[in-house]
């Protein structure tokens, strides 16, 4: 898993932002999101060690160890749905 921070993720922001993905919900804390270049799929994943965020997409960025867009994408998704969880606990 990558560990997520300020540093490694800005230009998979700005990636993301401009190419807006689909992402789809398929497990607590599990994704898929679709390529914006090609039909490829790509199932992300997240975790949470010791108050460190870390991410792992399928993709070949992220076999490389690098932050994707897809990963970006994923956890705008969420971070929202831990949000909304947060508020009706």
């Amino acid at each position: 898993m990558i560990k997520l921070t300020t540093e490694n993720t800005t230009k998979a922001i700005e990636r993301c932002r401009k190419l807006k993905p689909q992402v789809r919900f398929v497990a607590e804390r599990v994704f898929a999101v679709k390529s914006a270049n090609n039909t490829n799929s790509y199932t992300v994943c997240f975790d949470v060690k010791d108050g460190e965020k870390f991410g792992l997409c399928e993709c070949k960025a992220s076999e490389r160890g690098l932050v994707c867009y897809h990963i970006i994408g994923a956890a705008t998704v969420n971070i929202y749905r831990q949000g909304l969880k947060r508020q009706t606990a």
